[in-house]
């Protein structure tokens, strides 16, 4: 995978300018980090982890997962020290993401029978941004390599069509410039675009990675098939 120094050079030479004569290194990384975001919003990151709960109650604090995009998916009851795993799992049938002064917290919304104990591990299945790494601090790049053309192309777009709102709005410039310009910033946005839709499709699920079975929540643990 490529760092946020290659990315960027690759992205120069897009727009023809390895010296950063026209296009500022600051620039181009915000152009990235915009290109990222949108890459985000499509495919994210997907990851896993067990919460040992520090109280009873069906909220639970998920602060100690950083850059939490969404929760997926939850199991309770879970015990992290078996050998092997149950199947199915105690998958939780009803849950809410809420952010509560900007910390996410996690709440069962299925109000039968019993809820979470002091000590319970819960483990909850989410959602992070893609990274580069270099940018924003990030120590490795999770972009697949056979995307990386697309972003830099995108980022690149990005780039040009900043061009373009500069040389609008300098008085005396070159018109026909800005035009140029911008058609070649509107044909790599369009083709990001489509780049996007295709990789919504291939992201999409066509159905849950298993039945939503599992321990229905009740006083007696019965198992709802």
């Amino acid at each position: 995978m490529s760092n946020l120094t290659q990315l960027r050079d690759r992205v120069e030479v897009i727009l023809s300018d390895t010296a950063n004569a026209i296009y500022t290194t600051g620039l181009i990384d915000e152009c990235l980090r915009r290109v990222l975001h949108d890459y985000s919003l499509i495919s994210p990151q997907e990851s896993e982890t067990f919460i040992t709960c520090p109280a009873d109650g069906r909220e639970i604090a998920l602060n100690s997962i950083s850059n939490l995009l969404s929760v997926t998916d939850v199991w309770w009851p879970y015990d992290s020290t078996l050998t092997t795993e149950a199947w199915p799992p105690n998958r939780v049938r009803g849950f809410s993401l809420f952010w509560d002064n900007g910390q996410p917290l996690l709440i069962l919304t299925d109000y039968e029978g019993n809820e979470p104990q002091i000590d319970d591990e819960v483990r909850v299945w989410y959602t992070l941004p893609q990274t580069i790494d270099g940018l924003d601090s990030a120590a490795g790049t999770t972009i697949p390599l056979n995307h990386e053309t697309q972003l830099c192309n995108a980022a690149a777009g990005y780039a040009a069509l900043s061009r373009v709102h500069d040389l609008t709005e300098i008085s005396g410039s070159d018109g026909y410039m800005a035009s140029i310009i911008g058609t070649f910033a509107t044909t790599l946005l369009e083709r990001w675009e489509e780049f996007l839709v295709t990789l919504r499709t291939q992201s999409a699920r066509e159905a849950l990675p298993f039945p939503r079975k599992g321990w229905k929540l009740d006083d007696w643990d019965d198992h709802n098939a």
